[in-house]
């Protein structure tokens, strides 16, 4: 995250081929360690007042899948309001920074902490 090059130019500057295609952001998405840690800590940590563990396993899987809707529109937005920064190389540079000690503090406050 820290080394990423910043955007390139308007939309209309960059090649057609350069967004990625739905197959490639799904993999990413499915191929994510960080969405494993996360979901096996809510699911190991938590307990729902259910008799029956399938109850119990399902309502957790409905929460966590509206939690990563929600999650990821307020991403979506947040990107879309950040990439006019995020295309002026010290801005990009100095938030690629930031996300990437977010990260790495978040980390290990969760793994230690």
């Amino acid at each position: 995250i820290a080394t990423a090059p910043p955007l390139a130019g308007p939309v209309e500057e960059q090649a057609v081929g350069s967004a990625p295609s739905f197959l490639g952001g799904y993999l990413l998405g499915i191929a994510n360690p960080k969405a494993y840690l996360a979901i096996s800590a809510v699911f190991a940590g938590s307990s729902l007042p259910f008799a029956d563990p399938l109850l119990e396993a399902l309502a957790k899987l409905a929460v966590l899948s509206l939690l990563i809707v929600a999650i990821h529109t307020v991403w979506l937005l947040a990107g879309v309001s950040l990439s006019r920064l995020l295309r002026d190389p010290l801005a990009s540079r100095l938030l690629n920074i930031a996300f990437a000690a977010i990260l790495l503090v978040t980390t290990f406050w969760a793994a230690f902490g």
